[in-house]
């Protein structure tokens, strides 16, 4: 099961310098932000890391 998974995440991550792919994610607030609209008003840098207090 673990193969299986590694191989989904490995075929559907971009490498450096791809374009994302368009997202809907909310913030901490709870507003829903979508990167398409965000990219419109200038450069977006995205950061993904686990939340805080998990095991990730």
């Amino acid at each position: 099961m673990f193969a299986s998974l590694m191989t989904a995440l490995l075929a559907t991550t971009p490498a450096v310098g791809d374009v994302a792919p368009d997202f809907t994610a909310k913030d901490i607030d709870g507003t829903a932000l979508t990167l398409s609209k965000l990219v419109e008003e200038g450069p977006v840098i995205l950061a993904f890391f686990p939340k805080a207090f998990t095991g990730g």
